[in-house]
Order: C-alpha cells, then structure tokens, then sequence
C-alpha cells in the first residue's frame, strides 16, 4: 500500500523547501541598486512561503515549488541586468499590489456591510470596568485625604464608608468599583510586608547555622571573649531590625485603621441626623398637603350648594 506523506512534515520537501526559500532570498539581495522595486521582491517571497507552509496537496505543492524555481531564474536574470526580465518583474508586482489593493478594498467594504451585533451585558460591564480602570490609575488631582472626612454637607443621602481589613492593610470603602490606583497601594504594601516575613524567616535559618558554627569554635578553642565577634550577633541585629520594621509598619497599620474607625463612626452620627432631619421635615409637609386639600373641597362644596339654591329660586 502506498504510503501517505505529508510534506510539511517531510524533511526531504522541508530541506527543498527551506533550500529555495534561501537562494530565493539570496538573489533578491543581488538585485540592482536603481531598481525602485528592489525590496518588494523579498517582502512577497517572505509572505508566500509563509502563506503555502501548510500544503498538502501534491499538485499545489508541484505548482508551488515550479513557481519558485521560475522566480529563481527571474531574478538571477533581473541581477544580470536583462531589460526584459525587469520588465516582467515590474509587471508582476504591480499586479501583486494591485490585487492586494482590490482584496483589501472587498474586504473593508464587506465589514462595512456586515451588520454588527450589539454587544452583550456582560461586553459592556467588562468596557465599562477597563475605562473605569483606566481613569483611576492616578490620583485625581481635586481628590479630597479619606481621613479629612466627614464631609459635612453632601448632594443626596449619605453614604456610610465601610472599614475594610485588607489582608491587614485598612482601608475604607466608600463606592464600587474600587479604584484601581488603591488596590495598586493595597497590592504594594502587602508585597512588602511579605517580602520582609521572607527575609526574617530566612535569619532565623540562619541563626541555626550560627550557632552550630559558635558551638563548633567552643569545642576548637577558637571562641572569642567578646560577644559580639560571635557567628550569631549579627544574625540577631539583622532579625531586631527586621522586627523593628515589622512592628513599625503594624503600628501605622493600627494607627490608620482607629482613624478611619473615627471616621466611620462620624459618619454614622451625620447619616442619622439627616434621616431625622428629613423625617421632620416630611412630617412637617403632610399637614399643610392636607390642609390644602380640605380647603379646595369645601369650597367645591360652597359653590355646588350656591348653585342649587339659585336654580330654586329661579
């Protein structure tokens, strides 16, 4: 039975192939200098045997490779200088570029007539989430500090900010979606703690290391008298710095977070008496709409009785 061959996985057609596509390549270099078109050659060869790397056709294959070789002559004769093979080169070219030119015209114009499909909802939340994204990179430059707040008049009904414990960064929520510049402040804090646990845990290591190394000098004689010219000294003010530096950050962190509490709770005490301010003031509309419309009745009711007692008498 005759065996199937696929020539893009062949590496008898592969060494043709790629064999061609270089003297190819090589004779486009060899080209005139005063030819305008010198380098359109090289793009269209480059573009073609990227385009047919995937055939499996044997008679598009033969087409293929004979096309090549044409090409091949065509060119060494365009190197030498022969006017007719110029010629014929520019002609191919330009109907190259011009059937390019008519592709790409159809194409534009069949997107054009193509009815486009409204994007879905959840299209639209992803748009809206990337420009939301995009404008909050940066700090708006009329920004007010979180910690300056209450505010102590607002447009509308308040909103009460919520204290939030970030994987032990606080911050307050006040709306939805987060900015992106603070979870870009949030993400950088937590890098750094992270990074410092890291190089702590790796001290304490460390310090094992250290004090087998000062255990070993003890046993050799080799001890210093000072405490500090011990293997373990330094390991000890490099892990006290770095919980120096530990503590400092949870302090801030603390700090921080009673201030927002403040703020919190200040909001809280704002929202409730503008409740209760709006309360008293719907209260204190009610009577009046129905006053109102009491009047308004007895008086319908005035010139309804006016007009019987008219009609009796006439």
């Amino acid at each position: 039975m005759h065996k199937l061959v696929v020539p893009n996985k062949s590496s008898i057609h592969r060494f043709t192939a790629l064999a061609l596509y270089r003297a190819l390549l090589r004779q486009c270099a060899k080209l005139p200098e005063n030819l305008a078109e010198r380098n359109a050659p090289k793009q269209h060869i480059q573009l073609r045997f990227h385009r047919y790397k995937g055939l499996e056709s044997p008679s598009r294959v033969t087409h293929a490779l004979k096309a090549g070789y044409d090409a091949l002559d065509l060119l060494h004769a365009v190197s030498q200088g022969r006017r007719t093979e110029t010629k014929h080169l520019r002609t191919l070219l330009s109907e190259a570029a011009e059937a390019k030119e008519r592709q790409s015209a159809m194409q534009r114009e069949l997107a054009r007539l193509k009815p486009r499909k409204p994007p879905s909802a959840l299209e639209l939340k992803k748009r809206a989430n990337r420009e939301a994204t995009r404008r909050t990179m940066s700090r708006h430059p009329d920004a007010i500090p979180v910690l300056s707040r209450p505010r102590p008049v607002v447009s509308g009904i308040r909103r009460i900010p919520k204290l939030v414990n970030a994987r032990g960064v606080p911050f307050l929520r006040i709306n939805k979606p987060q900015p992106a510049i603070l979870g870009h402040i949030i993400r950088g804090k937590q890098r750094k703690r992270n990074r410092t646990l890291r190089v702590r845990s790796k001290l304490q290591e460390a310090r094992l290391w250290a004090q087998d190394e000062d255990e070993w000098d003890r046993l050799t004689d080799q001890a210093e008298r000072e405490p500090t010219a011990t293997w373990r000294h330094p390991v000890e003010l490099c892990i006290m710095e770095l919980k120096r530096r530990v503590f400092e950050m949870e302090r801030k962190d603390h700090e921080l977070a009673t201030a927002m509490w403040k703020v919190v709770l200040a909001e809280r005490a704002l929202a409730a008496k503008e409740a209760k301010e709006r309360a008293a003031k719907m209260a204190a509309d009610a009577p009046t709409e129905t006053t109102g419309g009491l009047e308004t009745e007895q008086k319908a009711v005035g010139q309804l009785e006016r007009a019987e007692l008219t009609k009796h008498s006439t």
